[in-house]
């Protein structure tokens, strides 16, 4: 079990690059168990084009075959100020029901022929080890960072330069999506404010689709999608109850090509006309609690230039890492995210902080190993936190925070390694 876990640990987090003799013929075999037509299969070479370039595809297909319909909201002709109505309206553009029938046919077949016993026998080692191990690092780091991109080009916000790198691999998938011949007019345009960094990935499925591509990226979104590599977990589970446990299901024949997809695939985005699928990242880096970090550089990187930036776990702006100089105290303890927020504090160290806001001091100990307790007032915090500001043995300064009844410098110790301060002696110093 452990070994099959690992196996899938590698598969989540791969870095070479996508093969697309083997993934194609896995999307299409997933769309023929599934009852729907050969799709059109487009690599693409990031998450981040492929769901600007589908929502921009989507779009075309749907004025395609709806010329009547102009826009989303006349297509969907419900009330949007009703939450039920946002939540259960049928997304027309995006065709939700490819979406449904491949997993159906497919990975949810095989996960319901699969009984409780079996579950319960693979399921902690195989999928729960797998979760654990790569989840925060891909999925969910890279679905929020794609969330966060849609979110600002549905509000017109402008893009930082990570989303600029895939404008003209947009372009392509486009293209090749819809079979859409633009003129040369608007390639020109198109290419050359790509070539000037003056078009950003939002700006490029806007400039092709219209508001209504952005919106039907939005919605993508909201439906839902398919995770490929990093939905290991879950095929993980699948996979150990047939090879190690021996579970022989009739579902297992049209589970084939989801685990195909899975094994050679990153996310994609299902339609009935097309299939984006996406590339894997060249680089993915984590810390040892497997959330996705970097103190140097990126914690993502895709080969298009695509870039995702964190601070054990939290996404922060790329030039707090490529041009440290430009985070201060001021900017750190700015923040609105209280997350956010508190990585900033943590990369300038919480004693340039304190340091910054003129901390109080409480008590101090003559020993600088066992420091001075402080209090400071933070922003949205009700009450002064404490924190004990203490000098290690190779001289370096850090700052730890304390519970607020904590009052000695000596008692915040015996705090940090769980004694009372009854039971704690004052380390002697030897020579």
């Amino acid at each position: 079990m452990d070994e099959h876990a690992k196996l899938w640990i590698t598969r989540a987090m791969r870095t070479d690059p996508i093969e697309p003799d083997k993934i194609t013929p896995a999307i299409e075999g997933l769309y023929r168990v599934a009852g729907l037509k050969k799709p059109r299969v487009v690599i693409v070479p990031s998450p981040l084009v492929m769901a600007f370039a589908y929502g921009a595809s989507a779009a075309i297909w749907y004025r395609r075959k709806s010329p009547e319909q102009g826009n989303i909201e006349e297509a969907r002709r419900t009330d949007d100020t009703s939450d039920d109505a946002t939540e259960g309206r049928a997304d027309f553009a995006i065709r939700n029901a490819t979406i449904y029938a491949t997993q159906a046919a497919t990975d949810d077949a095989t996960d319901r022929a699969t009984d409780d016993a079996t579950r319960f026998a693979t399921e902690y080692v195989a999928d729960n080890a797998t979760d654990r191990a790569t989840r925060l690092a891909t999925e969910d780091a890279i679905e929020d960072a794609i969330e966060d991109a849609i979110d600002r080009a549905t509000h017109h916000a402008t893009e930082d330069a990570a989303d600029r790198a895939g404008c003209g691999a947009i372009y392509l998938a486009i293209g090749n999506a819809t079979d859409s011949v633009f003129d040369r007019a608007t390639y020109r345009t198109f290419q050359s404010a790509t070539d000037n960094h003056e078009l950003d990935a939002a700006a490029a499925c806007r400039n092709i689709a219209g508001e209504f591509g952005i919106q039907c990226a939005c919605e993508y979104w909201c439906g839902g999608y398919q995770g490929g590599n990093m939905w290991a977990d879950e095929d993980s589970y699948l996979t150990a109850c047939r090879d190690i446990l021996g579970l022989d299901l009739k579902e297992h024949a049209a589970y084939a090509f989801w685990e195909q997809a899975a094994i050679h695939g990153g996310f994609r985005a299902v339609h009935e006309e097309f299939c984006l699928v996406s590339d894997f990242p060249e680089l993915i880096l984590k810390d040892e609690q497997n959330r996705p970090h970097c103190a140097t550089g990126p914690s993502h990187r895709w080969r298009d230039g695509w870039t995702l930036y964190h601070w054990h776990g939290t996404r922060i702006p790329s030039e707090w890492i490529e041009n440290p100089s430009s985070l201060t105290p001021s900017i750190a303890l700015g923040q609105s995210n209280l997350e956010v927020r508190r990585a900033a504090c943590e990369m300038l160290g919480w004693s340039r902080i304190l340091s910054s806001l003129n901390a109080a001091t409480i008590d101090s100990d003559p020993d600088p190993q066992i420091g001075d307790l402080v209090e400071v007032e933070l922003p949205d915090l009700p009450t002064k936190a404490k924190f004990l500001r203490v000098r290690c043995g190779t001289g370096r300064e850090f700052a730890i925070g304390v519970p607020p009844h904590i009052t000695k410098a000596l008692d915040a110790q015996a705090w940090m390694v769980g004694l009372e301060p009854s039971e704690f002696v004052k380390p002697e110093a030897r020579a």
